[in-house]
């Protein structure tokens, strides 16, 4: 049997934060907000509005809603990338807002995988190289073997040294998951991962998403695709930076399907 990544860290000697923080929720987040322009108020923009939600552990969830909802600061803002406005938000059981530039860092190689739309992989890297990266900056030993070990997760060890250019979407989307799940991470965080795909190549994407979360992942997945928002377990349908709904995906995700065509940019499924 496949090993689940809780289990590929411990035989790889890679820190996995969901072992060690127990049956704690990864992801808690309390009256969060976030405004751009925050002191001029006749421009301020409420990305995110004040909300409140949390994730546990080996949960799927989708956050859907018409563009300019949120959606996408939230995830920055879940991803350490940004900082909110005002509320809390506690990843690995730590607030976020105590740490310094240098803390969240680590919390991020340590504890979050990125897999984005775009792969963002470096040209000049092979898949290999890519796949090795946060795991250098760690200063994580035996950091080549484990990333040949990730690309062999995701069905990519014959294609270790190939570079970027050499690659298909779907490989280059494979060499990104990878990279994301290499630190044996605590959570997956994913922005439209099947978008730059055609749709046979987004299946099998998601197909391995589905494949990390049986093994234990916990994901949250920004997406437009509301036939990939219904694969997971939950949704989040967020509206003018407020969570509007909060449940099972086919409950969350057929509500907004009724009332897509009223809301101008809102997706299809």
């Amino acid at each position: 049997m496949t090993p689940g990544l809780a289990t590929m860290a411990r035989v790889l000697g890679i820190p996995h934060p969901a072992v060690e923080a127990g049956s704690a929720d990864p992801v808690v987040i309390e009256n969060l907000e976030k405004v751009y322009d925050a002191e001029h108020e006749d421009i301020a923009v409420r990305a995110v509005a004040g909300i409140s939600f949390s994730v546990k552990s080996g949960e799927s969830v989708a956050i859907i809603g018409p563009s300019g909802c949120g959606k996408s600061t939230l995830l920055h803002i879940l991803g350490c990338l940004d900082r909110p406005t005002k509320g809390t938000y506690r990843l690995g059981g730590r607030n976020v807002a105590e740490l310094d530039d240098d803390e969240l860092a680590r919390l991020r190689n340590q504890h979050i995988g990125f897999v984005f739309q775009s792969f963002n992989l470096l040209p000049r890297m092979s898949a290999v190289e890519n796949v090795e990266l946060p795991l250098l900056y760690a200063g994580t030993k035996r950091a080549r073997e484990k990333a040949f070990a990730a690309l062999e997760r995701v069905g990519l060890a014959d294609r270790a040294t190939h570079m970027p250019n050499e690659l298909s979407g779907g490989q280059k989307q494979r060499v990104a998951i990878a990279r994301a799940i290499v630190t044996g991470p605590s959570i997956i965080l994913c922005d439209e991962p099947t978008g730059a795909l055609d749709s046979k190549t987004g299946r099998e994407v998601l197909a391995l998403l589905g494949r990390l979360h049986a093994d234990g992942a916990t994901l949250l997945m920004v997406t437009h695709d509301l036939k990939v928002a219904r694969s997971l377990q939950r949704a989040l349908h967020m509206k003018d930076g407020l969570i509007v709904a909060d449940g099972p995906s086919a409950i969350v995700v057929d509500a907004f399907a009724r009332t897509a065509d009223e809301e101008e940019g809102a997706p299809t499924s």
